[in-house]
């Protein structure tokens, strides 16, 4: 049985050098893969500093603390001024968390879940609406983490004398059903078009490009209407309020590998507007222009769920296009993803 792990403030009695080491355990492989971290060589004072910016939350077993996170509310300008280029440190409804880390030999026991769930108690208890934080673009696992605790990617950045781009990630803290649902449908339209792009990817280059008796003919046909209608069509409706016209059988990206690139991407920006489209506009109407200029107002919600809903009628097609070609086709049923997310640490 894995021993108490307790979730508690720093205290005054807590050493600043143990809390420091920790750090550098923390990020030491990080730092092996050149991610200049700066958990993974600071000193004492930087650990005082980052901690007293804002309430530093320590999880302790047995006596000895095994992982930390710091969160505060937005950034002065005048004092901090490097983060003039990072909105989400400085709007004042979004706080953020830092200084985080897990004792590599308490890993995968779901301590680093709680510390960021106090966090976000914090965070909610003080009025602020969403909770931001920024890692490296190439740190794969800790993105994964937060991307499984809900956060989403909404910038970029790259802070001066680091070896790597910083990722900006936020979380909206309210937990309206209609929020949370949209999420779920964007997450399942994510990680079904990754999964069914991983199997087209070993269609020989003839089958790919084949008519194949599907409504656009081909599977190269059908993806690229995806692409198409998802951000030349419903996604420039969304975030622009218009679309400009087009025939739904364009061909708009010719490279195979290019295509399925702007795909996965057109379905990862869904992920960050749900996270700060306020709730009133979740619960309202969506007014856009057809690509004949003709006004149209829906509603919001639905409309959405309509454009995930698209994309699984015509990835439908393409795994039947992949059983009549006798080639193995993906699982997409919304439950598999639900068991993959269950089953990981």
């Amino acid at each position: 049985m894995p021993d108490r792990v307790d979730i508690r403030l720093l205290a005054a009695r807590d050493s600043t050098a143990a809390l420091t080491q920790l750090l550098h355990r923390a990020y030491e492989p990080l730092a092996r893969q050149g991610l200049n971290f700066t958990a993974a060589t600071q000193p004492v004072e930087t650990t005082q500093q980052r901690a007293a910016e804002g309430q530093c939350f320590v999880a302790e077993s047995r006596g000895r603390i095994v992982g930390t996170v710091t969160v505060c509310g937005p950034y002065d300008l005048a004092v901090a001024p490097w983060s003039a280029g990072v909105a989400a440190f400085r709007d004042r409804d979004t706080a953020h968390f830092h200084q985080f880390a897990v004792d590599p030999d308490h890993q995968r026991q779901g301590i680093g879940r709680r510390l960021v769930a106090a966090c976000e108690r914090w965070a909610r208890e003080r009025g602020y609406k969403r909770l931001a934080l920024d890692t490296a673009e190439p740190a794969a696992d800790l993105r994964a983490l937060y991307h499984r605790l809900g956060y989403v990617d909404v910038a970029q950045v790259q802070w001066a004398g680091k070896t790597y781009r910083s990722v900006i990630m936020e979380k909206a803290l309210d937990h309206s059903p209609l929020r949370e649902q949209l999420r779920l449908l964007a997450r399942y339209h994510l990680w079904a078009t990754r999964e069914l792009l991983r199997h087209v990817e070993q269609l020989p280059e003839a089958d790919y490009r084949r008519d194949l008796g599907l409504f656009f003919e081909s599977v190269h046909g059908t993806l690229n209407h995806l692409l198409l209608a998802e951000h030349e069509l419903w996604y420039r409706r969304f975030a622009e309020g218009a679309s400009a016209p087009t025939a739904l059988d364009r061909e708009i990206e010719p490279d195979r590998r290019a295509l399925r690139e702007r795909l996965v991407e057109a379905a990862l920006a869904w992920l960050p507007l749900i996270e700060v489209w306020p709730e009133s506009r979740l619960l309202g109407k969506l007014d856009y222009r057809r690509s004949d200029g003709e006004p149209m107002t829906l509603p919001f919600a639905a409309t959405l769920t309509h454009v995930f809903n698209h994309g699984t009628h015509h990835r439908g097609q393409v795994t039947a296009a992949l059983t009549a070609l006798g080639r193995a086709c993906p699982e997409l049923d919304l439950v598999r993803m639900l068991q993959q997310e269950a089953a990981r640490p």
